[in-house]
């Protein structure tokens, strides 16, 4: 698997100098509200994706009291030792591996990091763009053709909008031709995707049944189904008879740009039928299976990060989670409120694969 051993963080956000060793498989990053705990692991995840899992702009990322942010990842990975390094101000940026420079495209293979962030942009709470996301991201690892599959598609789904948009059809025929090809493309490597994360999410589902029986009650009925964004088998003719809506609209209607999936509990979505329990549970089931199938893949699992996974899980079930996530094997980075600090220590001292890193006002 990926491991992080440390972390170097300057000027980013409220941190303006911070050095934090990691010694365990799962490190609970512990502390008040506003300790700068969500701050640590989006420095994390920065480092991998080059982007914030929060809609921000690089302005507010930067300490007011700079110009630039600094962040250094030493981390092993298939028994090597590595560095990742990213600068950023507003009008540059450097991306270091090994003191290499590397592309944007690159980083988040060198150092593969994922992310399951409760609150403002849970997958299953939010719009369906949240979801293709995350299907992409992980397509992208396993499937590296399928990234070209999704530029040619958002060039040919772009241009056939402005020509809806503008209301000049003269070449409407031409983008028309070329969005069916590229809609074909990416869907199929959707597709391909969902079906093998699927199968991950219900061996974990079992897996659960066996080992962890006390909280299987709650996710016993989970299911994954997969929207592909548009009714029928045939996208052309989908296309060819809404092109009177499209032109009303100014914009495509169908297409794999409108695909998502739904978890669904005793038939009915999660976010409407589960309770809090389940909702949460669910999310992190399928994160869960992400990472399985990167490991198929791969032969190593990516780091994954998690904000506030105990809101929602009950003290009875606050254990068994933390059990299911040693049981998974990954280097986990998560974090929690200084309220379950008691007994996370108390469970910690049962498993040596934890360790709680407290972090002050400071960060």
């Amino acid at each position: 698997m990926v491991r992080i051993d440390s972390i170097s963080i300057q000027n980013f956000r409220s941190i303006k100098f911070t050095n934090i060793s990691f010694d365990s498989d799962i490190n609970i990053i512990c502390g008040e509200n506003n300790a700068g705990k969500t701050t640590l692991l989006e420095a994390i995840y920065l480092t991998s994706n080059l982007k914030s899992f929060k809609s921000v702009s690089n302005s507010e990322l930067i300490n007011t009291s700079s110009n630039l942010f600094k962040i250094s990842i030493n981390f092993s990975k298939m028994s090597s030792n590595n560095t990742i390094f990213v600068e950023k101000s507003l009008k540059s940026s450097k991306l270091l591996y090994n003191n290499k420079k590397i592309n944007k495209a690159n980083a988040s293979l060198m150092f593969p990091c994922y992310s399951l962030v409760f609150g403002f942009n849970n997958i299953l709470l939010n719009d369906s763009s949240y979801r293709r996301e995350f299907i992409d991201s992980g397509m992208f690892h396993v499937e590296p053709a399928s990234r070209q599959a999704f530029i040619s598609f958002e060039k040919c789904l772009k241009q056939r909008n402005f020509v809806l948009k503008s209301k000049k059809y003269d070449s409407i025929d031409f983008w028309d031709k070329e969005l069916i090809n590229a809609n074909h493309n990416l869907s199929e490597y959707r597709r391909e995707y969902f079906h093998t994360l699927n199968n991950e999410f219900s061996s974990i589902i079992q897996k659960i049944k066996v080992e962890f029986p006390e909280i299987y009650s709650d996710i016993s009925s989970l299911k994954l189904e997969y929207l592909k964004g548009w009714e029928g088998d045939d996208f052309n003719s989908i296309l060819k008879n809404s092109m009177p809506k499209d032109r009303m609209l100014g914009y495509t209607s169908n297409g794999t740009h409108r695909s998502d999936f739904i978890v669904s509990s005793m038939k009915k979505p999660v976010r409407e039928s589960g309770s809090m329990s389940t909702l949460v549970l669910a999310c992190l089931i399928i994160n869960l299976a992400k990472i399985n199938v990167f490991h198929v893949k791969h032969g190593y699992k990516p780091v994954l990060l998690i904000d506030d996974l105990f809101f929602g899980i009950d003290n009875k079930n606050l254990s068994t989670v933390v059990k299911l996530l040693v049981h998974s094997k990954g280097n986990i980075v998560l974090t929690a409120p200084n309220i379950y600090k008691e007994i996370l220590e108390k469970i910690c001292e049962k498993n040596q694969e934890l360790k709680i890193i407290a972090v002050g006002e400071n960060g």
